[in-house]
Protein backbone atom coordinates (compact mmCIF):
# COMPACT_ATOMS: atom_id res chain seq x y z
CA UNK A 1 0.00 0.00 0.00
CA UNK A 2 1.37 3.38 -0.98
CA UNK A 3 2.24 6.16 1.45
CA UNK A 4 -0.40 8.61 0.24
CA UNK A 5 -3.11 5.98 0.68
CA UNK A 6 -1.94 5.37 4.24
CA UNK A 7 -2.29 9.11 4.77
CA UNK A 8 -5.86 9.07 3.46
CA UNK A 9 -6.77 6.28 5.86
CA UNK A 10 -5.06 8.01 8.78
CA UNK A 11 -6.97 11.23 8.16
CA UNK A 12 -10.26 9.39 7.75
CA UNK A 13 -9.82 7.63 11.07
CA UNK A 14 -9.70 10.90 12.98
CA UNK A 15 -12.37 12.91 11.18
CA UNK A 16 -15.16 11.80 13.51
CA UNK A 17 -13.65 10.83 16.86
CA UNK A 18 -16.92 10.27 18.79
CA UNK A 19 -18.26 7.85 16.21
CA UNK A 20 -15.10 5.77 16.20
CA UNK A 21 -14.26 5.85 19.90
CA UNK A 22 -15.03 2.18 20.42
CA UNK A 23 -13.03 1.14 17.37
CA UNK A 24 -10.05 3.32 18.22
CA UNK A 25 -9.91 2.63 21.96
CA UNK A 26 -10.52 -1.09 21.85
CA UNK A 27 -10.27 -2.71 18.40
CA UNK A 28 -10.30 -6.21 19.90
CA UNK A 29 -13.67 -5.68 21.55
CA UNK A 30 -15.03 -4.20 18.35
CA UNK A 31 -14.07 -7.38 16.48
CA UNK A 32 -15.80 -9.52 19.11
CA UNK A 33 -18.96 -7.41 19.25
CA UNK A 34 -19.45 -7.66 15.52
CA UNK A 35 -18.62 -11.39 15.47
CA UNK A 36 -16.31 -10.66 12.59
CA UNK A 37 -14.95 -14.19 12.25
CA UNK A 38 -18.35 -15.89 12.20
CA UNK A 39 -19.04 -14.94 8.59
CA UNK A 40 -18.78 -17.43 5.78
CA UNK A 41 -15.41 -16.19 4.57
CA UNK A 42 -13.81 -17.58 7.76
CA UNK A 43 -15.36 -21.04 7.68
CA UNK A 44 -12.04 -22.81 7.16
CA UNK A 45 -12.21 -23.01 3.37
CA UNK A 46 -8.98 -21.12 2.84
CA UNK A 47 -7.18 -22.57 5.82
CA UNK A 48 -7.92 -26.09 4.69
CA UNK A 49 -6.86 -25.34 1.13
CA UNK A 50 -3.58 -23.80 2.28
CA UNK A 51 -2.85 -26.75 4.52
CA UNK A 52 -3.51 -29.19 1.70
CA UNK A 53 -1.09 -27.32 -0.50
CA UNK A 54 1.50 -27.32 2.26
CA UNK A 55 1.10 -31.07 2.84
CA UNK A 56 0.94 -32.17 -0.80
CA UNK A 57 2.97 -29.41 -2.40
CA UNK A 58 6.04 -29.99 -4.53
CA UNK A 59 8.44 -27.87 -6.53
CA UNK A 60 6.16 -27.88 -9.55
CA UNK A 61 3.24 -26.60 -7.48
CA UNK A 62 5.35 -23.83 -5.98
CA UNK A 63 6.53 -22.75 -9.40
CA UNK A 64 3.00 -22.71 -10.78
CA UNK A 65 1.79 -20.50 -7.92
CA UNK A 66 3.68 -17.53 -9.35
CA UNK A 67 2.26 -17.88 -12.85
CA UNK A 68 -0.91 -16.22 -14.07
CA UNK A 69 -3.74 -18.68 -13.42
CA UNK A 70 -5.49 -20.27 -16.36
CA UNK A 71 -8.61 -18.53 -17.61
CA UNK A 72 -11.80 -20.49 -17.10
CA UNK A 73 -15.31 -20.04 -18.43
CA UNK A 74 -16.42 -18.83 -15.00
CA UNK A 75 -14.08 -16.71 -12.90
CA UNK A 76 -15.35 -17.70 -9.48
CA UNK A 77 -13.43 -15.13 -7.45
CA UNK A 78 -14.63 -12.11 -9.42
CA UNK A 79 -17.99 -10.53 -8.62
CA UNK A 80 -20.25 -7.86 -10.04
CA UNK A 81 -19.97 -5.13 -7.45
CA UNK A 82 -22.91 -3.10 -6.22
CA UNK A 83 -22.64 0.67 -6.85
CA UNK A 84 -22.61 1.18 -3.08
CA UNK A 85 -20.67 -0.46 -0.27
CA UNK A 86 -22.71 -3.10 1.55
CA UNK A 87 -21.19 -3.90 4.94
CA UNK A 88 -20.66 -0.43 6.46
CA UNK A 89 -24.39 0.15 6.69
CA UNK A 90 -24.96 -3.29 8.22
CA UNK A 91 -22.16 -3.04 10.77
CA UNK A 92 -23.10 0.48 11.84
CA UNK A 93 -26.85 -0.17 12.14
CA UNK A 94 -26.67 -0.75 15.92
CA UNK A 95 -24.23 2.03 16.61
CA UNK A 96 -25.29 5.05 18.63
CA UNK A 97 -23.65 7.19 15.97
CA UNK A 98 -24.78 5.18 12.98
CA UNK A 99 -24.14 7.77 10.29
CA UNK A 100 -20.66 8.67 11.50
CA UNK A 101 -19.67 5.04 12.02
CA UNK A 102 -20.90 4.12 8.56
CA UNK A 103 -18.83 6.98 7.16
CA UNK A 104 -15.63 5.75 8.76
CA UNK A 105 -16.24 2.13 7.75
CA UNK A 106 -16.94 3.32 4.22
CA UNK A 107 -13.54 5.01 4.25
CA UNK A 108 -11.88 1.65 4.98
CA UNK A 109 -13.62 0.01 2.03
CA UNK A 110 -12.90 2.98 -0.22
CA UNK A 111 -9.23 2.81 0.71
CA UNK A 112 -9.23 -0.85 -0.33
CA UNK A 113 -10.66 0.11 -3.72
CA UNK A 114 -8.17 2.96 -4.16
CA UNK A 115 -5.26 0.71 -3.28
CA UNK A 116 -6.41 -1.93 -5.76
CA UNK A 117 -6.66 0.64 -8.53
CA UNK A 118 -3.30 2.21 -7.70
CA UNK A 119 -1.49 -1.15 -7.64
CA UNK A 120 -3.22 -2.57 -10.70
CA UNK A 121 -5.49 -5.14 -9.04
CA UNK A 122 -9.25 -5.66 -9.48
CA UNK A 123 -11.11 -4.64 -6.32
CA UNK A 124 -14.10 -6.77 -7.33
CA UNK A 125 -12.11 -9.95 -6.80
CA UNK A 126 -12.18 -12.02 -3.63
CA UNK A 127 -8.63 -13.19 -4.34
CA UNK A 128 -7.36 -9.63 -4.13
CA UNK A 129 -9.29 -9.02 -0.90
CA UNK A 130 -7.48 -11.94 0.73
CA UNK A 131 -4.13 -10.76 -0.61
CA UNK A 132 -4.80 -7.22 0.67
CA UNK A 133 -5.71 -8.46 4.16
CA UNK A 134 -2.77 -10.83 4.41
CA UNK A 135 -0.03 -8.56 3.09
CA UNK A 136 -1.03 -5.49 5.08
CA UNK A 137 -1.53 -7.32 8.36
CA UNK A 138 1.79 -9.09 7.77
CA UNK A 139 3.41 -5.67 7.49
CA UNK A 140 1.73 -4.44 10.69
CA UNK A 141 2.84 -7.50 12.65
CA UNK A 142 6.43 -7.20 11.45
CA UNK A 143 6.53 -3.36 11.75
CA UNK A 144 7.09 -2.95 8.01
CA UNK A 145 4.62 -0.08 7.51
CA UNK A 146 6.10 3.05 5.92
CA UNK A 147 6.54 5.57 8.76
CA UNK A 148 8.64 8.66 9.55
CA UNK A 149 11.96 7.55 11.04
CA UNK A 150 11.27 9.33 14.33
CA UNK A 151 8.11 7.27 14.85
CA UNK A 152 9.24 3.98 13.37
CA UNK A 153 9.26 1.18 16.01
CA UNK A 154 12.18 -0.52 14.27
CA UNK A 155 14.23 2.68 14.08
CA UNK A 156 13.62 3.37 17.77
CA UNK A 157 15.51 0.20 18.64
CA UNK A 158 18.73 1.62 17.19
CA UNK A 159 21.52 2.58 19.58
CA UNK A 160 22.83 5.32 17.30
CA UNK A 161 22.30 7.00 13.93
CA UNK A 162 24.44 4.51 12.04
CA UNK A 163 22.48 1.55 13.36
CA UNK A 164 19.21 3.33 12.57
CA UNK A 165 20.25 3.67 8.93
CA UNK A 166 21.09 -0.04 8.84
CA UNK A 167 17.74 -0.96 10.39
CA UNK A 168 15.76 1.18 7.95
CA UNK A 169 17.66 -0.22 4.97
CA UNK A 170 16.93 -3.73 6.20
CA UNK A 171 13.26 -2.82 6.60
CA UNK A 172 13.04 -1.83 2.93
CA UNK A 173 14.36 -5.24 1.96
CA UNK A 174 11.79 -6.98 4.17
CA UNK A 175 8.77 -5.04 2.92
CA UNK A 176 6.45 -6.92 0.58
CA UNK A 177 7.11 -6.02 -3.06
CA UNK A 178 4.44 -5.60 -5.72
CA UNK A 179 5.72 -8.75 -7.48
CA UNK A 180 5.32 -10.72 -4.26
CA UNK A 181 1.79 -9.35 -3.93
CA UNK A 182 0.99 -10.53 -7.44
CA UNK A 183 2.33 -13.99 -6.63
CA UNK A 184 0.02 -14.18 -3.60
CA UNK A 185 -2.92 -12.90 -5.64
CA UNK A 186 -2.34 -15.64 -8.23
CA UNK A 187 -2.16 -18.25 -5.46
CA UNK A 188 -5.57 -17.20 -4.17
CA UNK A 189 -7.07 -17.01 -7.65
CA UNK A 190 -6.21 -20.67 -8.16
CA UNK A 191 -7.04 -21.82 -4.66
CA UNK A 192 -10.39 -20.08 -4.21
CA UNK A 193 -11.66 -20.76 -7.73
CA UNK A 194 -11.20 -24.50 -7.27
CA UNK A 195 -13.15 -24.62 -4.01
CA UNK A 196 -16.77 -25.75 -4.21
CA UNK A 197 -17.89 -23.45 -1.37
CA UNK A 198 -16.46 -20.41 -3.11
CA UNK A 199 -18.11 -21.45 -6.36
CA UNK A 200 -21.50 -21.34 -4.62
CA UNK A 201 -21.11 -17.80 -3.33
CA UNK A 202 -23.24 -15.07 -4.88
CA UNK A 203 -21.95 -11.69 -6.03
CA UNK A 204 -23.35 -10.12 -2.86
CA UNK A 205 -21.66 -12.66 -0.60
CA UNK A 206 -18.32 -12.17 -2.33
CA UNK A 207 -18.62 -8.41 -2.11
CA UNK A 208 -19.49 -8.61 1.58
CA UNK A 209 -16.55 -10.93 2.19
CA UNK A 210 -14.20 -8.55 0.39
CA UNK A 211 -15.51 -5.55 2.33
CA UNK A 212 -15.19 -7.48 5.57
CA UNK A 213 -11.51 -8.12 4.94
CA UNK A 214 -11.01 -4.47 3.98
CA UNK A 215 -12.74 -3.23 7.14
CA UNK A 216 -10.90 -5.64 9.39
CA UNK A 217 -7.58 -4.40 8.12
CA UNK A 218 -8.76 -0.78 8.19
CA UNK A 219 -9.79 -0.96 11.84
CA UNK A 220 -6.57 -2.65 12.83
CA UNK A 221 -4.43 -0.21 10.88
CA UNK A 222 -6.29 2.71 12.45
CA UNK A 223 -5.43 1.35 15.89
CA UNK A 224 -1.83 0.79 14.85
CA UNK A 225 -1.43 4.33 13.52
CA UNK A 226 -3.13 5.86 16.55
CA UNK A 227 -0.64 4.02 18.74
CA UNK A 228 2.27 5.18 16.57
CA UNK A 229 1.22 8.83 16.53
CA UNK A 230 0.24 8.96 20.21
CA UNK A 231 3.37 7.12 21.32
CA UNK A 232 1.08 4.47 22.83
CA UNK A 233 3.11 1.26 22.62
CA UNK A 234 0.33 -0.74 24.24
CA UNK A 235 -2.10 0.14 21.45
CA UNK A 236 0.53 -0.50 18.79
CA UNK A 237 1.30 -3.87 20.33
CA UNK A 238 -2.41 -4.66 20.47
CA UNK A 239 -2.71 -3.96 16.74
CA UNK A 240 0.24 -6.27 16.12
CA UNK A 241 -1.43 -8.98 18.17
CA UNK A 242 -4.69 -8.56 16.23
CA UNK A 243 -2.76 -8.78 12.95
CA UNK A 244 -1.18 -12.00 14.20
CA UNK A 245 -4.54 -13.48 15.25
CA UNK A 246 -6.17 -12.51 11.96
CA UNK A 247 -3.45 -14.14 9.90
CA UNK A 248 -3.40 -17.29 12.01
CA UNK A 249 -7.19 -17.69 11.94
CA UNK A 250 -7.36 -17.12 8.21
CA UNK A 251 -4.45 -19.36 7.24
CA UNK A 252 -4.72 -21.97 9.97
CA UNK A 253 -1.04 -21.96 10.95
CA UNK A 254 1.21 -20.20 13.47
CA UNK A 255 2.53 -16.76 12.56
CA UNK A 256 6.05 -18.18 12.66
CA UNK A 257 5.17 -20.39 9.69
CA UNK A 258 3.81 -17.56 7.53
CA UNK A 259 6.42 -16.29 5.09
CA UNK A 260 6.15 -14.05 2.04
CA UNK A 261 8.78 -14.61 -0.63
CA UNK A 262 9.11 -14.15 -4.38
CA UNK A 263 7.14 -17.39 -4.69
CA UNK A 264 4.25 -15.78 -2.83
CA UNK A 265 2.80 -17.01 0.43
CA UNK A 266 4.68 -19.93 1.96
CA UNK A 267 3.44 -21.85 4.98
Amino acid sequence: MKKHLFTLLFLACFLVIPATAQIMSNPAQWYINNQIYSMRVFNGVVANSMLRKRTNGNKTTRQNQTKTPNKTTTDYTVFKASPNNLLPKQLSSKSGNRRETEQILDSFVNLYRQTAQKDGFPSNDLAYAFEYFIVNNYQIYHDLVDLPADKDPRAKRAKDGFERIQILNQKKLLQVSINQERAIYNQFKEMLASNAEIQKMTDVQKQEASELLAIMFGVNFAGYMKGINDGDEQLTDQAGQLAKEGLEKLLGVSISQIKITNNGLEL
